[in-house]
């Protein structure tokens, strides 16, 4: 996109302010982060998400304190010529349906993920926990907190 731009019946030149070009930008590289970062959860690239994610995080911070900047500004949106304005909108959608899928894709690994955890936790219950009726007497101890074989049972008379 250009940055500068004749206005209307007039030879005056118009300058876009560097914050919309670098809202613009910042915008373009977080559709680049998010489109690439479930391809490296589920590809278990840890190594490469982790550096990833902290690129995402600081692109989020910066985009967060641009939107400030502008929303302080309100006069500067109105000025601004109608392709930077179509190309800010653009670049906003995009970044939102970017947003909403990266969103669903990572929720999904979490979910698989919890899911796997709770099915080896039930494995391990129905394996390792007790089930009720009669055992062997001589193979109690196996079973976890019923018996010690070096503690032996005492019976206290308290009437004497």
């Amino acid at each position: 996109m250009s940055l500068e731009r004749f206005n209307r019946g007039s030879s005056r030149v118009f300058t876009v302010p560097p914050l919309i070009t670098t809202v613009i930008a910042i915008m373009n590289e977080l559709v680049e982060v998010m489109s690439a970062e479930p391809e490296l959860v589920m590809g278990r690239k840890f190594e490469a998400h982790n550096v990833l994610l902290k690129r995402k995080q600081k692109l989020t911070m910066d985009y967060r304190s641009s939107i400030k900047s502008i929303a302080s500004q309100p006069d500067m949106l109105k000025q601004l010529p109608e392709d930077t304005r179509r190309a800010l909108k653009a670049s906003a959608q995009k970044l939102a349906d970017t947003a909403e899928r990266n969103a669903r894709s990572l929720r999904a690994a979490v979910t698989a993920v919890q899911r796997l955890i709770q099915n080896i936790i039930a494995f391990v219950k129905s394996e390792v926990l007790t089930t009720p009726g009669y055992k062997n007497p001589k193979t109690t101890y196996l079973a976890l907190g019923t018996y010690s074989p070096t503690c032996k049972p005492v019976a206290v008379r308290r009437s004497a």
